[in-house]
């Protein structure tokens, strides 16, 4: 067993806990929660989150895993080119189990081309991940949100440069919002709340500062980079090795909060 310690920032007050209770808001127990990591990319959610999913795995909470991308666009070399898809796979599950995650799924949007999948639009011959007759990116999380039912949702954050990155936050907390009220029923039964979103830094700075850390353990970091190490097709794979290496044993995550519009907080302006 690992040891990890969870942070939380409040009120410029750091609070610090090994139970998850202590420090995620309105925890319903370990055999109760169900931690959704939607990721544009493959790697993306070892890189931004797995000292985090090793404590869940090692305390019995459920793992699942939201790929949106088909990776079709991460080769380094060019023979590599034709078969990238299935080395990438093989490669994110061989990383994913040595984190104890045996729960992923590809949504299977072209690598580098999210953008012309936004929203939701009856699919014609040759679209990526039709349902109902269907695609696009709002379409395909609002069903696998409300098909895995999870209780708090893990994305990189909106600052990363990756244009990927980009739209995957955003179309996400819009589907958010799809899974919890009525619109599409076709789509499945609605989530009977809003579960918490949270983001996490993969390769940019937050917006906004984080306000929930976790540290570990030498073991767990370098489990964290025997799973990156994996990705063997990323020539590039040493420098993010070293430079997560030389981060050290900590991860940031921060709560996303959603601010709809209320004309109240208006009033004392005029």
């Amino acid at each position: 067993m690992s040891n990890f310690t969870l942070f939380k920032r409040d009120n410029n007050m750091s609070l610090s806990s090994k139970n998850w209770k202590d420090i995620f808001t309105n925890w319903k127990g370990e055999s109760q929660e169900h931690l959704l990591f939607v990721v544009p990319h493959d790697d993306d959610v070892i890189i931004g989150g797995a000292l985090l999913i090793q404590k869940a795995i090692e305390d019995g909470v459920k793992v699942s895993v939201l790929i949106t991308t088909d990776g079709s666009m991460g080769y380094c070399s060019e023979e590599d080119r034709d078969n990238i898809i299935e080395i990438r796979r093989n490669e994110t599950l061989k990383g994913l189990e040595i984190l104890g995650v045996n729960n992923a799924k590809w949504l299977n949007f072209p690598d580098c081309n999210t953008s012309n999948f936004i929203g939701r639009r009856v699919a014609i011959s040759g679209d990526p991940c039709v349902i109902d007759g269907c695609t696009g990116i709002e379409n395909a999380f609002t069903y696998n949100l409300r098909k895995i039912r999870p209780t708090r949702v893990f994305v990189p954050a909106g600052s990363d440069l990756n244009m990927d990155h980009k739209v995957v936050y955003d179309e996400l907390l819009m589907s958010i919002f799809h899974a919890t009220g009525t619109i599409w029923p076709n789509l499945g039964e609605p989530l009977g709340w809003i579960p918490p979103v949270y983001e996490m830094a993969v390769y940019c700075d937050f917006d906004k500062d984080p306000n929930l850390k976790i540290t570990s353990d030498d073991a767990a970091l370098e489990n964290k980079l025997k799973a990156i190490l994996a990705f063997e097709s990323q020539t590039q794979i040493s420098v993010l090795v070293d430079s997560t290496r030389e981060g050290g044993n900590v991860e940031y995550f921060r709560d996303i909060e959603f601010n709809l519009y209320d004309p109240r907080r208006y009033k004392d302006l005029f």
